[in-house]
């Protein structure tokens, strides 16, 4: 009995131990993620540590002045980055921003004598910007588990200093004030914290692969027999008249070079500094060119292109009169927006419909020699 007794005291000691061990070695764990944690500045930043080292993770920023502006930038699954839920941001800006949050420093304190001022300043006019970013809740030794989605930065930018090569930053909860900049950039970093939308939007109207072009159309409200639509299926062209005719012989050069040129097709500005009445009057013109695309995917992209009217007695470089701007047209967006928009970019879309045919060589124009 006593040896029975022995027995089942070691086993209950062994089981406390298994039972014990384990548990010692989780809480050991989550300490040291907890320590990791709280020594990581991407996790506690401190009232200096505006950077973020770890851009990758970053999955939403928002911006917000005092005037009600707003701007909430959001990375999808797909690596894209949305603006206010609603438009594609533009990329090149936000791979400016993420070079910013990446490079910008502490050049120096905002010395005693300016802190008052430079306080006040910034609680009336300051953009306030929030860094949200993929984190986890358990991150040590390479083992990441529980991912959520945290602020991880909170700050208001502020205006630049005289020298214009830095720039005002205060970090939420702090009283200190700093002057950030980059490192061999000359010049302020506060204007690439907009809240303002049109910084953010991208200025794509046409972006399309010849592979995922079902159908373009170009046409043309007063002079409709120069307009045309093409057609592709399985690698095939059709191109037709407005009135449905069929052009029997294409020139396919032509046609794959034109197609081609909707990879990537830009306007230039969103014109919203003009007043309503101006933007409905310019919307009530009638379009010059209207050109639309389709997808094979069903997406589709258009827009309809306005000749500017030229001031009075204009001239082109030959000295002879034109009625109309040579270098840029307004444009209406299927949103309504009217935006600024150039021939340089838009003029190789606005062919014609016999710009299609095959070209016969005259043989009487060749010279042998």
């Amino acid at each position: 009995m006593e040896t029975k007794q022995k027995c089942m005291k070691k086993t209950r000691v062994l089981l406390l131990i298994l039972v014990s061990v384990p548990i010692f070695l989780i809480l050991l764990f989550l300490g040291l993620n907890f320590v990791k944690q709280w020594q990581d500045p991407l996790y506690n930043p401190g009232e200096k540590d505006f950077a973020v080292l770890d851009t990758a993770v970053i999955t939403k920023i928002f911006l917000a002045d005092k005037k009600g502006n707003q701007v909430l930038l959001e990375r999808g699954s797909n690596g894209l980055w949305t603006l206010n839920k609603k438009y594609e941001a533009h990329k090149d800006v936000i791979q400016e921003v993420m070079y910013t949050l990446f490079n910008m420093t502490v050049r120096s304190p905002v010395p005693l004598s300016m802190r008052d001022n430079v306080i006040r300043e910034m609680a009336a006019h300051a953009v306030k910007v929030e860094i949200y970013a993929r984190v986890y809740a358990i991150d040590l030794f390479g083992i990441n588990l529980f991912p959520y989605e945290k602020r991880i930065r909170t700050f208001y930018v502020g205006y630049s200093t005289k020298d214009q090569t830095g720039s005002f930053f205060l970090m939420e909860g702090s009283e200190n004030p700093y002057i950030l900049h980059i490192p061999g950039f000359m010049g302020f970093i506060n204007s690439r914290f907009s809240p303002f939308e049109r910084d953010w939007r991208s200025h794509k109207v046409f972006e399309a692969q010849l592979a995922d072009i079902k159908k373009v159309e170009v046409f043309y409200p007063d002079f409709k027999e120069n307009s045309f639509t093409i057609v592709q299926q399985n690698h095939c062209f059709e191109v037709r008249s407005v009135d449905g005719q069929v052009l029997p012989n294409i020139d396919t050069v032509t046609v794959i070079a034109f197609l081609n040129q909707f990879v990537d097709v830009r306007f230039e500005s969103i014109i919203d500094d003009a007043s309503p009445a101006k933007l409905d009057s310019i919307k009530q013109l009638i379009p010059f060119c209207k050109i639309s695309l389709e997808k094979n995917d069903g997406q589709k992209q258009s827009i309809d292109l306005i000749r500017i009217k030229a001031p009075e007695g204009s001239t082109n470089i030959e000295g002879k009169p034109i009625e109309y701007d040579p270098e840029y047209l307004w444009g209406v967006l299927p949103s309504g927006e009217v935006v600024m928009t150039q021939y340089f970019v838009f003029g190789p879309l606005m062919k014609k419909f016999d710009e299609f045919k095959i070209k016969k060589l005259n043989l009487k124009e060749v010279k042998f020699n």
